[in-house]
């Protein structure tokens, strides 16, 4: 039985607004509702589980506590206009701070870089410490060219819909028949700093060779806008938005599977719930894989063909997480670091802990044949001994993995050929992680627009 938590305004006034059902409640589909609810539409979301916020939560356990999922973000502009366009500033509810430590890699090789984030000279500097001048100047002028990128990319795929086709002029400008591997090549002569680029395929759950070379456009982004946190961890960005749900008197129902997306002639009626419950709506918002949407819930022949463009898609390979509690002394770790290797291993320390103890989170890029904590041994961080508390998150849906360039155009676009139908999410346009799923939400939002 769904249970439901209701901010209902005045239904003299609701009446004139449009009837908009969110299905799935993780960051995307929060800041759809909030956005929209601000633009004076009603809202109702949908949530199969017990909380929000998706993974976007806590794990809590023997007096540690660490970030589910995600636990930091580049592009905090996309954040803070999120609150804004929802409400009050973001600084009303929650702090965003920078992170100010370099992110360590540690090579194959034995050798470690500690990379400064957003400062261009600092990251010159660092990479000449670590292999040369020519190899600092290679960096930096690769990450100097994907400015150009990101205008483009900006312009035509972070903030507008996703088209059907792009210019001519921007296809040959993005290049995107070159793979993020081949850049790396090309542009890198230090295997080290192929390593590192390779990372920000790596860290969305795709392999370089299949990933587009403007993909390495993250780069660009960290140095120019930094990497930011919130204080208190993501879990705290979730309570914010359910919070900002609560002012904007959106109606929420937990423990709601959606089971379908009802429609007529082509057209968005409502939702159907797993009891049989049927809730009317004339907008439906879906942040669930698209891949399922289209596959169980929306039966209409107008889906037909985008199904089968969605369909030929395949899901990215999500993170292992293990959460560590452990006991001083440990080796001392900045925020982020970055174990090289083959699966890729990335610790962060950004949890919270008891005196005299740590907490760390561990994720596994690829797929692990050996214990979380041997592969820890084996990359020079023996924490064995260390351990007192250790959990798992639930593996989450990490978006499309990347199969060549021609994935974007079968990522589900935001706005489906069904009247009333829009998707966001990670699966969605323009792609995974908390910058694109928030931009994905603004996009939609700007499409239904104001009641």
């Amino acid at each position: 039985m769904a249970r439901e938590t209701n901010y209902h305004c005045d239904r003299e006034h609701c009446c004139l607004m449009a009837n908009v059902i969110v299905v799935g409640a993780g960051l995307a589909g929060l800041a759809s509702a909030v956005r929209l609810a601000k633009l004076g539409h009603q809202v109702t979301i949908c949530e199969q589980n017990e909380h929000l916020g998706g993974v976007l939560g806590r794990v809590e356990a023997d007096g540690f506590t660490w970030d589910a999922g995600a636990a930091s973000t580049t592009l905090p502009a996309a954040l803070r206009d999120l609150f804004r366009k929802s409400g009050r500033p973001i600084e009303s509810l929650v702090q965003l701070e920078p992170v100010t430590e370099p992110r360590r890699h540690m090579f194959t090789d034995g050798s470690v870089l500690d990379l400064p984030i957003s400062d261009r000279g600092l990251q010159e500097e660092a990479w000449t410490d670590l292999a040369g001048a020519a190899v600092a100047e290679q960096w930096t002028a690769l990450v100097d060219s994907y400015g150009d990128t990101w205008q483009i990319l900006r312009k035509t795929s972070l903030e507008p819909p996703l088209e059907d086709k792009l210019p001519i002029k921007t296809i040959r400008a993005l290049k995107p028949w070159q793979s993020l591997e081949k850049v790396a090549q090309r542009e890198l002569s230090d295997e080290r700093a192929r390593a590192v680029l390779r990372h920000f395929a790596a860290q969305g759950g795709s392999e370089a060779a299949l990933t587009p070379g403007y993909v390495g456009v993250w780069t660009y982004l960290e140095r120019t806008f930094g990497r930011w946190t919130i204080a208190g961890g993501f879990g705290a960005l979730a309570d914010a938005l359910v919070q900002r749900a609560s002012e904007r008197k959106i109606t929420v129902h937990t423990s709601a599977e959606v089971v379908a997306v009802t429609t007529t002639g082509g057209v968005v009626t409502g939702v159907r719930l797993a009891d049989g419950t049927e809730l009317p709506a004339d907008v439906v918002v879906s942040d669930i894989d698209p891949r399922v949407l289209y596959e169980s819930f929306v039966a209409d022949p107008v889906a037909k063909k985008v199904r089968k463009r969605i369909l030929a898609t395949h899901q990215a390979q999500a993170a292992y997480v293990v959460h560590l509690g452990l006991k001083d002394p440990v080796p001392e770790l900045p925020f982020e670091t970055v174990l090289h290797g083959t699966p890729t291993v990335v610790v962060r320390t950004g949890g919270t802990a008891p005196a005299g103890h740590q907490a760390w989170s561990v994720l596994v890029h690829g797929y692990p044949t050996d214990d979380v904590l041997d592969l820890l041994v084996a990359r020079g961080l023996p924490v064995r001994d260390n351990v007192v508390s250790r959990q798992t998150s639930p593996s989450w849906w990490a978006g499309v993995a990347w199969e060549g360039y021609r994935t974007a155009r079968r990522r589900a676009s935001n706005v489906s050929p069904v009247k009333g139908l829009y998707c966001v999410g990670a699966g969605a346009h323009p792609g995974s992680g908390v910058p694109a799923t928030t931009l994905g939400a603004a996009i939609v939002a700007d499409a239904i627009g104001k009641a």
